[in-house]
């Protein structure tokens, strides 16, 4: 015990002796268990991991396609039940040329006032999207059974733009404004002869001397506020402050008149949302009306998106801007306006109803049409197709005929211009130096020319036209631009009584059943039997051809692809008609649900 004691305790343990062949024995035994576990559980079962490959791809797949159907389906039905709506806010600009002098709707005349005093004021009636009469400050009207007294009832909800409500003393007040002469009102030549009543506190009766049809269209003047205006002297009313810090009870307030440069007439009227705005509120928040001196300055302006829409550009230029990549659009909306060819029935020449026939025989209208960048339709009659239907053409374009009928009538070819008895088949061809008259009247004598008829053209400005040539009938043929609007008469254009200097008959056409048809016509209040009248009328107008009807054009306007205003397919009466569902307008789209 003692000497085990003594031996030290590391010594104590019993020393490992290895054997090397157990341990070769046992690895071999482990090697061989591992493969057959390896053959039992891998090599064996391979082509089950194959298998579940390729179930897991299949699955996958299906998977996939599962979940792209639902995309597929998803974005189907987002199409289906989703449509692009106007967006509300921001602010729509639009461009145009001419001058902006006054907003007051008593003076209103170039584009750019009349536009603006359009967006600011109401009227008892506007036009629709058919361009039929509809109320717009009025709830109702109606005509007596004798057609002489028309009474409007007005709506309770319509407010100045500084809070006072609209009532039937500011009508009166504005239509005795329209008859004062003093006062020298655009519209005062159309208001003569009619009494002005108010019959109810809401009610207003007009009574005429006699039957006129058109009478309707008279109540889309627009209204000014007898509470602002009241004591400002008639003489004066042109002049006041009035007109350029309007107060109306329109879609839009004015807020105020930008004077850029009044050098090159660029000013910009701004207005904002009239929130109380009886039809709604617009979506829009802000209007602008920029106005531009020339045709280069307004693109310009398009083109640089100083303005969302341009109005009354050339169809060459609208033509261009719509080619480029832009986007841009140039909706193909109506104006119901006549380009006419008008022959003065006094010159020596264009007298002949034999000459004029031959003369439309050689015009080609679609030529005209093709040089305007096809913007307009072919129109035969001196009323629009949508006034008496399609019925009634004019001759057919057929140069040979022409020129046969021409050496008929005695006009032969002598070194390239005809002559009759030693005299020169000459006219001399008068137009506006605005729009597209210039590409229409080059048109137009190109193809005259090669009739061999010598033509001197000479194109002038509001001002001069009116005076050196319109009032004095100083031309042979007048290439000009009938606004005919949505009522068919036409009485003023054709009248024997308006063949006078300050008449709008500027061919100077007389016919006693012309006459009696528009005399007629304005006379009954039956649709059908006004068109009746009409049919007649321009039956006898297509026989003696006092003009050339040569197209009806379509509105030139000019938009982004972002802005919603104007629609494709459409018409209106006029320019201004163009905002009959501004508080539509937009400046941006948006996606909407719709219902199934």
């Amino acid at each position: 015990m003692d000497d085990e004691k003594d031996i030290p305790r590391w010594r104590r343990f019993r020393q490992l002796k290895i054997d090397k062949s157990t341990i070769k024995k046992r690895a071999r035994r482990l090697e061989n268990v591992t493969v057959r576990h390896a053959h039992k559980f891998i090599t064996n079962r391979w082509s089950n991991v194959r298998d579940v490959a390729r179930h897991t791809t299949t699955w996958l797949v299906v998977v996939g396609l599962l979940i792209g159907l639902a995309f597929s389906q998803s974005l189907w039905l987002r199409q289906s039940y989703t449509t692009v709506a106007p967006g509300a806010g921001g602010t729509y600009a639009e461009g145009m040329i001419g001058r902006l002098e006054t907003i007051n709707p008593l003076y209103a005349s170039s584009t750019a006032e009349v536009s603006v005093a359009k967006l600011v004021f109401s009227s008892l009636l506007d036009y629709d999207r058919d361009n039929a009469l509809r109320p717009n400050a009025a709830k109702s009207w109606n005509v007596s059974d004798d057609g002489k007294v028309y009474t409007v009832q007005l709506r309770d909800d319509v407010y100045w733009h500084d809070g006072e409500r609209l009532t039937a003393d500011d009508v009166l007040f504005t239509v005795k404004l329209m008859q004062n002469p003093l006062v020298r009102a655009n519209q005062y030549g159309s208001w003569a002869g009619v009494k002005a009543a108010k019959t109810a506190s809401d009610t207003i009766s007009f009574t005429l001397p006699s039957v006129y049809a058109p009478f309707a269209h008279s109540l889309t003047f627009g209204i000014v506020p007898q509470h602002l205006l009241k004591d400002v002297r008639p003489v004066d009313m042109r002049e006041n402050d009035f007109g350029r810090q309007p107060v109306g009870s329109g879609p839009f307030l004015f807020k105020r008149l930008q004077v850029i440069d009044p050098a090159k007439d660029r000013l910009v009227a701004h207005m904002e949302a009239n929130s109380r705005y009886y039809r709604g509120g617009p979506l829009l928040n802000r209007f602008q009306v920029h106005t531009y001196e020339s045709y280069e300055a307004l693109e310009r302006a398009f083109r640089t998106s100083e303005v969302n829409a341009a109005l009354g550009l050339q169809a060459t230029q609208v033509a261009g801007l719509v080619a480029g990549s832009n986007g841009d659009t140039a909706p193909d909306v109506l104006l119901e306006d006549g380009m006419y060819a008008l022959f003065n029935a006094d010159s020596p020449v264009v007298g002949d109803k034999e000459l004029r026939q031959a003369l439309l025989r050689g015009t080609n209208r679609r030529a005209i049409i093709e040089s305007i960048a096809g913007r307009a339709t072919l129109l035969d009659n001196p009323l629009l197709a949508s006034h008496i239907g399609t019925s009634g053409k004019q001759a057919a374009y057929d140069q040979k005929k022409a020129d046969s009928r021409l050496t008929e009538l005695g006009w032969k070819l002598e070194g390239g211009i005809r002559k009759k008895e030693g005299v020169e088949l000459a006219l001399s061809v008068v137009a506006p130096d605005s729009g597209d008259y210039k590409t229409v009247v080059n048109s137009l004598v190109s193809q005259w020319r090669e009739l061999g008829v010598k033509i001197t053209v000479d194109f002038a400005n509001t001002q001069e036209i009116a005076s050196n040539y319109l009032q004095p009938r100083n031309y042979d043929v007048l290439v000009y631009e009938f606004a005919i609007g949505s009522d068919p008469d036409v009485y003023p254009y054709w009248h024997s009584s308006q063949a006078k200097p300050s008449g709008l008959n500027f061919a100077n056409y007389r016919s006693g059943l012309a006459d009696d048809a528009l005399s007629s016509a304005r006379a009954r209040l039956d649709p059908s039997l006004r068109e009746a009248k009409y049919r007649a009328f321009a039956e006898q107008w297509r026989a003696d051809v006092p003009a050339i009807a040569l197209y009806q054009p379509y509105l030139s306007y000019v938009k982004n692809p972002d802005s919603t205003s104007l629609e494709n397919g459409t018409s209106v009466a006029d320019p201004a008609t163009r905002y009959r569902d501004v508080e539509r307008w937009s400046v941006s789209k948006i996606s909407v649900m719709t219902t199934p």
